[in-house]
């Protein structure tokens, strides 16, 4: 078995995990990428410099790449993949390659802020007062509900055009995020659940931690929670997620609000701090080729490491030129 992680990016611990299973089973990782001085390109056994993800030649170019090197599972790991590979899994898999994303329907509901919000509010599933700009017509009575807001886009990611603000700067900053949602500040410990469902959409794994700290919308310190006070929380939402379409690995953004978690964000994907979970005893990349062997996988509901803690450095990667080409690469 062949696998393929696009836009793998930085990308390395999750990269070196599934290319320890596939060479288990005598396979090879490729990686695709726009960039080539990407690290993980010069970390897989071959790569291969992509388009650009959002041009009409990428899909067609990937469908070629697995007919060419026989690849039977395709990893996305950014959110601007989700959409263009989800529309197209029927296209993936009539040619025997399974693209690791959860169904179209749910895909376009993550890639939303506010239909998410409303899809969970309506399932009973607390989330962050919200509003759309062209919904208020005074943005100064906001101050009566929430001090301290949040705008973002409503398809953003990595933490891009966000800002705090008070009621009376909206104004100002509205103009400058595309598609904006406002949304009250929430003052609690925000927490990540990395999930895994099976590709008949049943959740088999969870791990819950803490993001101590992150750059760039990324968890670069965090360590693992016990689950005492939220796993009926979790298990309620993971119901609801199966129920829309949900395969493979999940990214759930919540804070540990009194009473009850708030939802904030679900990325149909890998997160940035699964080393985390991984390391905690979620080995999704040998579970997820498990499947795809037709094992059938049991549910292994807070198995998992509590108090485990993470923290991230840089490692360098030298070579005496830049390589547009690595290992067997294709234009």
């Amino acid at each position: 078995m062949n696998v393929l992680l696009t836009s793998a990016g930085r990308r390395t611990s999750l990269l070196k995990e599934f290319k320890a299973a596939i060479h288990r089973r005598n396979g090879q990782l490729f990686v695709g990428d726009v960039d080539g001085l990407a690290p993980a390109v010069y970390l897989a056994d071959k790569a291969f410099r992509t388009p650009h993800v959002k041009l009409p030649e990428y899909i067609p170019y990937l469908l070629n790449l697995v007919k060419l090197h026989n690849i039977g599972l395709i990893v996305p790991t950014i959110d601007t993949e989700l959409p263009v590979l989800s529309s197209f899994a029927s296209e993936f898999r009539a040619i025997g390659c399974e693209a690791l994303i959860s169904k179209e329907s749910l895909v376009h509901i993550c890639g939303d802020k506010w239909e998410l919000l409303q899809v969970f509010h309506q399932e009973g599933v607390h989330v962050p007062r919200s509003w759309l700009p062209e919904e208020v017509t005074d943005f100064a009575a906001l101050e009566d509900v929430a001090t301290h807001l949040f705008v973002k886009p409503r398809a953003g990611s990595a933490g891009q055009d966000t800002y705090y603000a008070k009621p009376d700067e909206l104004p100002v900053l509205l103009p400058r995020v595309p598609n904006p949602i406002i949304q009250e500040e929430i003052k609690a410990r925000e927490i990540t659940i990395d999930a895994l469902f099976d590709l008949n959409g049943q959740p088999i794994h969870y791990v819950p931690r803490l993001r101590i700290r992150t750059v760039g919308g990324e968890s670069i310190q965090g360590v693992t929670l016990p689950d005492d006070d939220i796993s009926d929380w979790i298990a309620h939402v993971l119901r609801i997620l199966s129920n829309l379409g949900a395969r493979g690995p999940i990214t759930i953004q919540a804070f540990l609000t009194e009473g009850e978690p708030t939802l904030s964000e679900v990325n149909p994907r890998f997160g940035g701090g699964f080393p985390l979970a991984l390391a905690a005893g979620g080995d999704y990349p040998e579970w997820i080729l498990q499947m795809l062997e037709g094992r059938k996988m049991p549910q292994r509901m807070g198995e998992y490491q509590r108090n485990l803690y993470m923290t991230r450095y840089y490692q360098e990667i030298f070579r005496e030129k830049h390589c547009d080409f690595y290992g067997e690469a294709v234009c």
